[in-house]
């Protein structure tokens, strides 16, 4: 089990760092490994919020459905993160793999259980909650002050620092997400996404190609538009 885990990309995630050696061992001996074909959902909005997941491969949407169908989807999350995290009786968004996804589930009460002879762990998943908040009020900032050529060069180098912590990708990254994906994350239209690619393409600071592939051009420049740039 221990082994597993050392080979495990989220093994220094912020729940999993907490314990070391036979700890490792003891929260691996409570968790149960579970896959996810891609299109699938790890967990639905509204069941009930027994579990918590810690992705190990893959990518998932937490997404939420509006009273009228429309869908917004809250973050992209990664091997490490941790979700399923929640105040109420049942699980507020749904996780969707845009991938084949594996993660470690367990029932909060078992984890809860830890606490008492591990309170680093306890104290990480504190941690782990305030950093949802942190990146949900992230979101909430670029969605309400940013035009879209911004909004979209603030997503090109969230999503390249995130998958830099499993890949030395260079300045070329391929996108596990869909246009209708980060217009549904970015609370703009397909078309809009479409555009401000476009338009960041020919002033030569991205290029991007059918195979959905990323090559940040000009970092710097991008930067100064997510800042305060308009274009």
């Amino acid at each position: 089990m221990g082994e597993i885990c050392q080979k495990c990309q989220a093994r220094n995630s912020a729940l999993c760092s907490a314990m070391t050696g036979d700890e490792i061992d003891e929260l691996f001996s409570i968790a149960h490994r579970v896959k996810v074909d891609s299109g699938s959902y790890l967990l639905h909005e509204e069941d009930s919020a027994r579990f918590v997941y810690n992705l190990s491969s893959g990518v998932c949407t937490l997404e939420r459905l509006a009273s009228d169908g429309r869908r917004q989807i809250m973050a992209f999350v990664y091997p490490g993160d941790f979700i399923g995290i929640n105040s109420g009786p049942a699980y507020s968004v749904s996780a969707r793999a845009l991938d084949p996804v594996t993660a470690c589930r367990w029932n909060m009460k078992d984890v809860a259980a830890l606490y008492k002879s591990h309170p680093v762990l306890e104290q990480r998943v504190h941690e782990i909650a305030s950093r949802v908040l942190a990146a949900t009020m992230d979101q909430l900032f670029v969605l309400g002050r940013k035009n879209a050529v911004e909004k979209i060069a603030y997503f090109l180098l969230y999503i390249d620092a995130r998958q830099r912590q499993f890949d030395d990708h260079g300045d070329s990254f391929v996108l596990p997400m869909t246009r209708i994906d980060i217009a549904d994350y970015l609370g703009i239209t397909v078309e809009t996404v479409s555009r401000a690619f476009s338009r960041l393409k020919r002033r030569g600071l991205i290029d991007l190609s059918q195979a959905w592939t990323v090559t940040l051009k000009d970092r710097k420049a991008l930067q100064n538009i997510v800042d305060h740039t308009v274009i």
